[in-house]
């Protein structure tokens, strides 16, 4: 499969160590997909689409894991 313009081969990784607020500036021009993951297991979170260039991702508790952009 192509490589799309709007969704890369491979997701963009943000970590992220004892936060309950983690602000992505990914400059992509558009509202991504994005998934969370602490531990190594899929969580949901509250994902706050600031504009098409930035997004901020709250936890109710400080926790360490990684964001993942595409």
């Amino acid at each position: 499969m192509a490589q799309s313009v709007f969704f890369p081969s491979r997701p963009k990784e943000h970590t992220f160590t004892n936060s309950t607020q983690v602000t992505i500036n990914h400059n992509l021009g558009y509202i991504p997909n994005v998934q969370v993951l602490i531990n190594n297991e899929l969580v949901i979170a509250d994902i706050e689409h600031v504009s098409v260039n930035q997004l901020i991702v709250t936890f109710a508790n400080a926790t360490t894991g990684s964001v993942f952009i595409r």
